[in-house]
């Protein structure tokens, strides 16, 4: 449990004043454009107000709330299911929040109840050990790719302290790992040296060096002779905590040259390198890293299960990478206000019936491949139930797909797809805005675009908040016919 979070609900509790999710994730470091960061707000907010119930007190998350709608989240109301105060939909039509809120302030406002109740001492952590520290990146760093000198003490000491901090912390995040996506295995042998050669004087001799970073595999069950993995770990190169999808490539490889090829070409450059920064290692723990790393893997899942297929089975690699979406981050660049707009008004010779078929078939294209990509993250997640429920709805509903979010709270998908690239503008209808304002908490825009028709398959990124995210500009009005006023002055 977060102890410093849950001290400042408790002084906005006697405060008083409401506090916005957004700023508690501004405290956590996170960013809420990112799923898997939203996952951490709510499951750290859960995880206080499960506490504070089982020990006969409010429900201290009761006190933040959404900026954008000033409203509780349906995470709050599902979590009151969980725990048997009731039914999530009739608490959120009673306001059961607000209530709660003033609850808060009752219990927390009297004296005898904040000395007794507000400092906890928790019982121990269920982590093992202690979280990754710079120190010890810092010090992989200095040690990487020196030759080891088995009779020296100092380089014996810098072996030991290596494999028992940064080397056993990434064995340990790697079980973590597959305690949480049973389906998985892993490799975490603290192999901390590689062998390589010196030149001496009288010519090059064997040596040990210190691996200039530290590393575990993650496989599906019996995948491991197939050396096709994700991978975690530090790397004292550049001094980041790293995970990615990745393969081994030396000599000894069970993969042949053709087969590495194949996989060099195809995994995506997103999925090759992510990390953290060494000077952003204070602002996590292991339930962070967990949170993100968890995510990363089982979001991707089924791109490994395709290049296991593509180099161990017998289908071609161009029928395998088909029929993908390729996630990306939210564009940095845009637009700071509306572009001005400039009509040549010349004449230009449209057919219109063949613009109109093309562009259903590309949203109907789009839309398929978002519905796919649902279906697998839900399927990834454990969430069998909730993947088969997964569809393309009806026009005029105002949005195009309905799926869920990983806390099982219904996510409503508006595809917007194009073949050009991510600043792309692109259209929105009066009844999608007006159903994107009515449900901002469930409500997303899945932008497809670099959309490739051959291969059907696209970049994508997601927004969350239309309002904060896009500029709206009118392009097309809807006219009627005024009431003519008869003029006195004439009869």
């Amino acid at each position: 449990m977060n102890q410093k979070i849950r001290s400042f609900l408790i002084n906005q509790c006697i405060k008083g004043e409401p506090i916005f999710y957004e700023e508690i994730g501004k405290m956590l470091s996170l960013d809420l454009s990112q799923e898997s960061d939203r996952y951490i707000l709510s499951t750290t907010l859960g995880t206080i107000s499960a506490y504070e119930f089982n020990n006969g007190r409010p429900l201290i998350s009761s006190i933040a709330i959404y900026k954008s709608r000033n409203d509780h989240g349906y995470g709050f109301y599902d979590l009151c299911e969980e725990l048997n105060i009731g039914k999530a939909k009739k608490l959120l039509k009673e306001l059961y929040g607000f209530s709660q809120i003033e609850e808060c302030k009752r219990f927390w406002r009297k004296k005898e109840n904040f000395d007794a109740f507000a400092t906890i001492v928790e019982p121990v952590t269920t982590y093992e050990i202690d979280f990754f520290s710079k120190g010890e990146i810092d010090f992989l760093h200095e040690w990487k790719e020196r030759v080891y000198e088995k009779d020296n003490a100092e380089h014996i000491t810098a072996k030991n302290y290596i494999m028992n901090s940064c080397g056993i912390k990434t064995q340990y995040w790697s079980n973590e790992i597959v305690k949480r996506l049973p389906e998985l295995d892993r490799f975490n042998w603290r192999m901390w040296n590689q062998k390589g050669w010196q030149e001496t004087p009288s010519g090059k001799i064997r040596v040990a060096r210190f691996k200039p970073y530290t590393w575990a595999r993650i496989y599906r069950k019996g995948d491991d002779k197939k050396d096709i993995f994700f991978t975690v770990g530090v790397d004292g190169n550049s001094k980041e905590l790293v995970y990615k999808l990745d393969y081994y490539f030396e000599a000894n490889s069970y993969l042949n040259a053709n087969q590495k090829d194949i996989i060099y070409k195809n995994i995506p450059a997103e999925l090759r390198w992510q990390s953290i920064k060494i000077d952003q290692i204070a602002n996590y723990n292991w339930t962070k890293l967990l949170d993100i790393t968890v995510s990363f893997i089982s979001q991707h899942l089924h791109i490994y299960d395709k290049l296991i297929d593509m180099v161990w089975g017998n289908k071609e690699p161009e029928s395998l990478f088909s029929n993908i979406l390729r996630p990306q981050p939210l564009p940095q660049r845009g637009h700071l206000v509306l572009p001005h707009l400039n009509p040549s008004f010349k004449s230009v010779i449209m057919d219109y019936l063949k613009e109109a078929t093309e562009k259903k078939e590309l949203g109907n294209n789009g839309e398929e491949l978002v519905r796919q990509y649902e279906i697998n993250w839900l399927n990834n997640l454990g969430h069998k139930d909730l993947a088969s429920l997964v569809e393309i709805v009806e026009d005029g509903r105002g949005f195009d797909i309905q799926s869920f979010y990983e806390d099982r709270r219904p996510k409503y998908i508006e595809v917007k797809t194009t073949t050009f690239n991510s600043l792309t503008p692109f259209n929105l209808t009066i009844n999608e805005k007006l159903f994107a304002e009515l449900n901002k908490e469930n409500y997303v825009i899945y932008r497809l675009y670099n959309y490739d028709d051959e291969d059907n398959t696209a970049d994508f990124f997601i927004i969350q908040d239309i309002e904060e995210t896009l500029l709206l500009q009118p392009t097309e009005y809807r006219a009627y016919i005024k009431k003519q006023i008869a003029d006195n002055n004439n009869n």
